[in-house]
């Protein structure tokens, strides 16, 4: 199973029975439906509908021209990973046609020659690939680097991984995934297997260009050690996936050499991310910095790179490379104890990974999404980011680093919301000529007694007696907090209501208590 399928699989929370009460069939309707009322309560977000509209507007937007850079930290680095986590979780195949539709686009825009007027000949090696000039230090030289790399591919191996784990994917996906890892091998491993080093040494005239912010491109190599954290492990997570595949009975390799390669790097990458991790016993939560060995040995990781952190550390834990499940509950606790500020209410977020405030914190602090892969250690990771995103950022506006959140946060919800909506409140029923009309208050809490953290709408029940059978009036969920059952009047119903989440198949909280017009009230 690729890293993607830890997120269902690792740090669940304790099993949840998931409630639903009534007995009797759920088969009757209602012809009509009141107005659309807002809700008079706390009303919490369908995640997954907020990315799905955000993607039918924005999500191809990333993919014209050659720019690696910008294939790396788009579709690649966020779009397509949420298309995989996506299809883990939901099963719908929608997101893994979108992903072949995307990776056939990149793979497209591989060049030998370089699609710039200004590059160093040696670009022109017989692999093609992307590069950018984006940065400035480089302008207007043409470069290829090793994080954009690992950006680019680690998705489309994850896809390899999913597609050959499943058989029943084979027929539809298993020609496109074969190819894919072809490619890969082809024009992106061999590349940086013939130039690789993991630390080549210093002279004084390496040591002020690399330390510059250089090095970290083919042809000027500082050593993936030299690297930030964050470079390196985007190609940290290609090769761990790639080690798993090399294990499997579909690979063809294209080098044999290529396969200890991948058990001997991948394993060193993953140790030496372990050991800059430094220990907090006081929260048990870890913080590190964001390149030991980079030009800025001194700066803390912050939330937005961690993405890629913490999906390197999911990939050890599959593996059982250097990392476990005690070193995820930490990283869950980095963001619980040191990133967050404790508060559902007004919740802040720290934009580095040790919590120390910093000018960043008010435009970046939010830019965590990757903590939510630890939702299943520490639930307020989701509630936490849920309640801010809920109360400050219109996803719409936003660019793929940002709206993947939505897409994260719909995820979690669920894999992780287990305890469904409390029982509505205060449920009244009034007559009103030939029709009941009846309204309740929404739950405060969920089933739990926890706040609540996910309310998609009501579900009225109707019976002849207050002991039932309660048939089901409404099939959609209402996202109201009223309900006007026609020509009812001249029955002697009884009424009851639930709430439901977003799960899907939803959660079913507790019914409400029952209500008629002949009790004026609670029965």
């Amino acid at each position: 199973m690729g890293m993607v399928g830890l997120l269902l699989l690792i740090g669940q929370p304790e099993a949840r029975e998931r409630v639903n009460p009534l007995s009797g069939p759920e088969s009757a309707m209602s012809a009509q439906h009141p107005p659309a009322i807002p809700f008079e309560g706390p009303k919490s977000t369908d995640w997954y509908a907020v990315f799905v509209t955000w993607d039918q507007a924005y999500g191809d937007n990333y993919l014209d021209g050659r720019d690696g850079g910008t294939f790396a930290w788009g579709p690649s680095g966020y779009v397509q990973r949420m298309y995989l986590n996506l299809y883990r979780t939901f099963k719908e195949t929608v997101w893994l046609d979108k992903l072949v539709k995307q990776i056939d686009r990149i793979l497209k825009a591989r060049s030998d020659v370089p699609p710039y007027e200004v590059y160093d000949p040696r670009y022109v090696d017989g692999y093609r690939g992307w590069g950018q000039d984006r940065y400035s230090q480089y302008k207007p030289e043409y470069t290829e680097w090793f994080c954009d790399d690992g950006l680019i591919i680690s998705p489309m191996l994850a896809f390899v991984e999913l597609v050959w784990d499943d058989p029943s994917l084979h027929a539809a996906y298993r020609a496109k995934a074969d190819d894919c890892l072809r490619i890969v091998e082809e024009d992106v491993i061999a590349k940086w297997y013939a130039n690789w080093a993991p630390d080549p040494g210093w002279t004084e005239e390496d040591n002020s260009r690399y330390r510059e912010d250089r090095g970290y491109h083919v042809y000027e190599w500082s050593g993936w050690k030299n690297q930030p954290l964050n470079m390196y492990l985007s190609f940290t997570d290609a090769l761990v996936t790639l080690r798993r595949l090399s294990r499997s009975p579909y690979y063809r390799p294209y080098q044999e050499a290529f396969v200890p390669f991948y058990a001997a790097q991948s394993e060193q990458m993953m140790r030496f991310f372990h050991d800059q991790m430094q220990y907090d016993a006081e929260v048990d939560a870890y913080t590190w910095k964001y390149g030991p060995n980079s030009c800025w040995p001194d700066l803390v990781e912050d939330v937005g790179h961690g993405f890629i952190d913490i999906q390197a550390a999911l990939q050890g834990v599959q593996s059982g490379l250097s990392f476990t499940e005690k070193d995820l509950e930490r990283m869950a606790s980095t963001f619980v104890h040191k990133v967050w500020n404790g508060s559902l209410k007004q919740p802040v977020f720290s934009y580095y990974v040790d919590g120390i405030p910093s000018e960043f914190d008010a435009d970046r602090g939010s830019w965590g999404w990757g903590f939510l892969y630890l939702a299943g250690y520490d639930y307020r990771i989701w509630e936490a980011m849920a309640a801010y995103f809920e109360k400050e950022v219109s996803i719409q506006d936003q660019s793929a680093y940002i709206a993947v959140t939505a897409a994260m946060l719909g995820i979690a919800t669920q894999a992780h919301d287990r305890w469904a909506p409390g029982a509505p409140m205060h449920p009244e029923v009034v007559c009103s000529g030939q029709d009941l009309r009846i309204s309740w208050r929404p739950p405060e809490t969920d089933a739990d007694g926890t706040a609540l953290t996910g309310l998609k709408g009501y579900i009225v029940y109707r019976a002849p007696g207050p002991e039932g059978p309660f048939d089901r009036l409404n099939e959609a969920p209402l996202d109201t907090t009223r309900y006007v059952d026609r020509g009812a009047a001249s029955e002697s119903y009884f009424y009851r209501i639930t709430a439901v989440d977003y799960r899907r198949p939803p959660n079913e909280g507790a019914p409400s208590t029952t209500v008629s017009v002949r009790s004026g009230g609670t029965d």
